[in-house]
């Protein structure tokens, strides 16, 4: 019995070890059966992101664009709320953008997480990031894994800060009703 269970430990290190992130990161959209809002919980704080190293440096202002996940082709983009637990301390304005390429502000634009802690703000999507405008009706996919990978920009003006964190939920329903299904990676699709 102990050579079946230490079998079994050397199993799942070995499975483990084969989901480990690569470098970079690829996330595969998430994308659950069942009729529900699908989310992407987002910590920023001013050196990580999601626990990924964001480092702020070189001139003013600082930029630091961290790719946190992927969202389905097709996925319907709906809001995107901010909690700001810390302040950021830059010297001037710190922000946080959304989007589906580095520059990560297609779906948020900058938003100041500079001041507000303890505030929950709902931001306001960019008209043309909203719906499926950048996450399908025919464009071509950007995700590693399928889908439109998701890039977190952070920009602080004046010094790099020395604290701050902020919470971003971003809600979408998932392609997975009627005629919208999943789309192949690399494959491109009509809006659903």
């Amino acid at each position: 019995m102990k050579k079946f269970w230490t079998a079994l430990g050397t199993l799942g290190l070995l499975v483990t070890a084969a989901l480990a992130l690569t470098n970079p990161p690829t996330f595969a959209p998430r994308q659950f059966p069942s009729q529900q809002t699908h989310y992407v919980r987002i910590d920023v704080k001013y050196n990580a992101i999601n626990g990924i190293p964001c480092v702020l440096g070189g001139t003013s202002p600082h930029t630091c664009t961290v790719k946190i996940g992927a969202l389905p082709y097709n996925a319907y983009v709906v809001r995107v709320d901010q909690q700001i637990i810390t302040n950021f301390n830059s010297g001037s304005a710190d922000t946080i953008a959304l989007g589906v390429s580095t520059l990560g502000t297609e779906l948020v634009a900058q938003q100041s997480v500079h001041t507000g802690a303890g505030n929950r703000t709902a931001l306001t999507v960019a008209s043309s990031g909203s719906g499926i405008q950048y996450t399908g009706n025919g464009t071509t996919q950007n995700g590693a894994d399928g889908g439109f990978d998701l890039y977190v920009q952070l920009q602080s003006t004046g010094a790099v800060p020395t604290a701050g964190q902020a919470i971003l939920i971003l809600e979408y329903f998932a392609p997975n009703d009627g005629d919208c299904v999943a789309v192949p990676m690399g494959a491109t699709g009509t809006a659903c």
